[in-house]
Parts: C-alpha cells; sequence; structure tokens
C-alpha cells in the first residue's frame, strides 16, 4: 500500500466543494458589498453563490442590487468567476 500526502490532496478537496482562493476572496468581500449581516453566504460552486437571508425584505432588496454585487465582487477577483447568487428565505 502507497502512502500519500494529505498536503498533494487538499488543493483537489478544496475544489471541488468549492473553497478555492476565489472564495477566500469572495468571503472577505462579502460583508462590505451586501452591506448588512442578513444576508448571510453559505458557499460557491460553478459560477454560482449561495446565500440566505432571514425574510422576503431582505430577500427583495438584496434581488435589487444582485447584478451590481456579482460585478463588484468580479472587480475584486479580476474575472467573470461569479455568475449568478442564489439566495433563498431560510
Amino acid at each position: 500500500m502507497d502512502l500519500i500526502e494529505v498536503s498533494s490532496l487538499l488543493p483537489k478537496i478544496k475544489k471541488s466543494i468549492g473553497l478555492d482562493d476565489n472564495y477566500f476572496i469572495i468571503i472577505s468581500r462579502w460583508q462590505q458589498e451586501v452591506g448588512n449581516n442578513k444576508v448571510i453566504l453559505n458557499g460557491f460552486k460553478n459560477g454560482t453563490l449561495f446565500a440566505t437571508t432571514v425574510s422576503a425584505a431582505y430577500l427583495n432588496d438584496f434581488n435589487l442590487r444582485k447584478r451590481q454585487i456579482i460585478n463588484r465582487l468580479n472587480q475584486y477577483l479580476g474575472s467573470k468567476v461569479i455568475k449568478n447568487i442564489k439566495c433563498e428565505i431560510k
């Protein structure tokens, strides 16, 4: 049985669950761009961010600004990595 270094597997695992370097940039800028703590970022996969909020009012406000938030986050990333944000009430 051959042993495999965990450090060689970690990048593949992180990428498969959407935790690449882009995700850490997104996390660091999310609160600044969203502007409140009522819309919580939950994940990122295949160009889509997943978020939840606590009420229909916050969801409506977020949806009105969604395109602007996507554009600003993509500016930080340096390319059009984010295609969509799916937000739902939890």
